[in-house]
This record gives C-alpha cells, structure tokens and sequence, in this order.
C-alpha cells in the first residue's frame, strides 16, 4: 500500500504492508509544510531516536502509535486481549541486556 498523508495509516488493514521507503518519507516528511506528505500540524508523525516507535500529533492529543517491525520478527509482541488494553512489546537488547534507562519509548 502507498500512503501520502498521515491520515492513510489509519486505513491500513491487519496484514497490509507498507514499503520502508514510503514510510520513511512520510515520516520525515509530514512535518513540512510545502511537502505534499503535509497534513497540518496535528498529523505530524514524531519519532524515537531509534525510529522503531513513532506517533502522531502532539502531545497530549496523540492520535495514534506506530511500532515498525519486519514481517516475522518480534511475532509475540501485540495486544495482549480483546480489548487491546495491553500491548506487548519486546525491548531491543544490546548484547543480550536490556536497558530499561534508555529512552526509547519517549514522546
């Protein structure tokens, strides 16, 4: 699927694929005014350093979190129930340790 605004992720399906390059672009992009991946300011997608978690809006009117992942890995993070109170998420780990300091998960 090809996404333009931020919008669109709201429209993907449970298996839809998004290239890495698309996403890239739209989040490096939906904060720029004169790029046709703008959507007003309250749909600008911001990121972790890592880039693996993005969210967009601002706080404290975040309207979505967005978890990047490869198809096959991290297959048991997700909700956790039916009524997607919990979300599992696997850490990343440098040699074998997490770091629970590391701001990661930081808007």
């Amino acid at each position: 699927m090809e996404l333009s605004k931020s919008q669109d992720l709201f429209s993907l399906a449970s298996g839809d694929t998004v290239s890495k390059r698309n996403l890239f672009d739209l989040i490096q992009y939906s904060e720029v005014e004169s790029s046709s991946y703008w959507s007003g300011s309250e749909f600008i997608i911001g990121n972790t350093p890592q880039q693996g978690i993005n969210w967009i809006g601002k706080l404290p009117s975040v309207r979505a979190v967005i978890i990047k992942t490869r198809p096959g890995s991290y297959e048991e993070d997700g909700w956790t129930d039916d009524n997607k109170l919990v979300f599992q998420y696997s850490f990343k780990a440098r040699n074998g340790t997490v770091n629970f300091n590391e701001k990661a998960t930081m808007f």
